[in-house]
């Protein structure tokens, strides 16, 4: 007979004081959904944090180069950027 044990462990425990507003949108999702307040608060502040991941430090450069969509296939337009690029330095 195999006996499983899960056990969660808790780090840090936080208060947080909410407006009469949000505690009644937090008190709403919680029967809608039929999580814990908790463990929405939880989702709320993995997702709010998870966009401040690597992704979130180098979003400032996305999107910020001109030209075809892949480099690579385009000797003469990389030699090109190589020389704008350094030409600029």
């Amino acid at each position: 007979m195999a006996i499983l044990c899960y056990t969660r462990v808790v780090r840090d425990t936080l208060t947080v004081r909410l407006g009469e507003d949000l505690a009644e949108a937090l008190d709403r999702e919680a029967r809608q959904s039929g999580l814990p307040k908790g463990e929405i608060v939880r989702q709320a502040i993995t997702a709010r944090l998870g966009r401040s991941g690597a992704a979130g430090a180098m979003a400032r450069h996305f999107g910020t180069m001109r030209g075809p969509a892949d480099l690579s296939t385009n000797k003469a337009y990389r030699r090109a950027w190589g020389r704008k690029r350094r030409g600029r330095a």
